[in-house]
């Protein structure tokens, strides 16, 4: 990845803080909860001399999938301030002629090239003010989850989790077999904190981050499987894609839409569902169409 290729991508100051502005997953009406709060400072009887009890993620309400627009692209925004924001690259779309909906295992030079090109462009000056921290995703420490062959296309899912955060860093890199350098066609990064990654059930799964690019369309799903899961079909109108399942983790891509064709409208204020429908084949060879996702 060159230099150029990079700083195409450069979102100055007025521009971020916009953008981090709609992944805020606070409802946009807080007259109750200040209500709430004057009343408790009025009450002679509230005492503040023991510490508050820590809400983590798990213990927070899980929210509906709400999907924003972000630069001319739909995030999916999910509890804990979990969002996905999307950056595309130079392709003008030809290059998803490839795709296949079946994933092929990638050779282990073309995965070391394609996991070098995902953290360069996640180390971009997009993500720059990120410093690694507790509740930060870091691109260089990140564990790579699990990457997949889509004929000339790698993807790469690189995880950072700990007791406060849990980040995907999601990249797809046109990469034909053995080649040294490739280019990404498309990034995102989406991540909760307060909280540690969500357990599947053993049978069962949880949707995690997914997003859709604007203009010739690409859409990236993840989320965590149940150790008996053995196959994921993931539906989207017309396509269907078959997704790779490593380690507790499940990710697969499209060159298509997972949400309907309309303004999704501002973060907080509701929007279109992903249209997403899910079979587990299970490693008893039970078959589940339709499988709703599990609810932490």
């Amino acid at each position: 990845m060159t230099d150029h290729d990079i700083h195409d991508n450069t979102v100055d100051d007025d521009t971020l803080t916009r953008l981090l502005r709609t992944h805020d997953v606070a409802p946009a009406d807080t007259t109750a909860l200040r209500e709430q709060l004057d009343a408790r400072l009025a009450d002679p009887t509230t005492s503040f001399t023991s510490p508050p009890t820590p809400i983590t993620a798990a213990a927070l309400p899980r929210r509906r999938l709400t999907p924003v627009r972000v630069g001319g692209m739909v995030a999916a925004a999910a509890v804990a301030a979990l969002a996905w924001t999307m950056l595309p690259g130079p392709s003008d779309g030809s290059a998803y002629a490839s795709w296949t909906a079946t994933a092929q295992a990638v050779a282990d030079r073309d995965r070391n090239t394609a996991v070098r090109e995902c953290r360069d462009a996640l180390r971009g000056p997009f993500w720059a003010r990120n410093e690694g921290g507790p509740e930060q995703f870091d691109p260089q420490a990140a564990t790579v989850a699990l990457t997949e062959r889509r004929g000339d296309l790698v993807s790469v899912l690189l995880r950072d989790e700990g007791a406060r955060k849990d980040f995907s860093g999601f990249c797809v890199v046109t990469l034909k077999q053995g080649a040294t350098s490739g280019t990404v066609e498309a990034q995102g990064l989406g991540g909760a904190v307060g909280g540690p990654p969500g357990i599947a059930p053993a049978t069962g799964f949880l949707e995690g981050s997914m997003s859709q690019s604007g203009q010739d369309p690409i859409s990236m799903i993840d989320g965590a499987v149940g150790q008996d899961v053995a196959a994921l079909t993931i539906h989207a109108g017309e396509l269907s894609v078959q997704a790779t399942i490593e380690d507790g983790r499940y990710a697969a891509w499209i060159p298509g839409r997972i949400f309907p064709d309309e303004d999704p409208g501002r973060s907080g204020q509701g929007g279109p569902e992903p249209v997403l429908t899910y079979d587990l084949t299970l490693t008893d060879g039970t078959t589940i169409t339709n499988a709703p996702p599990a609810h932490p």
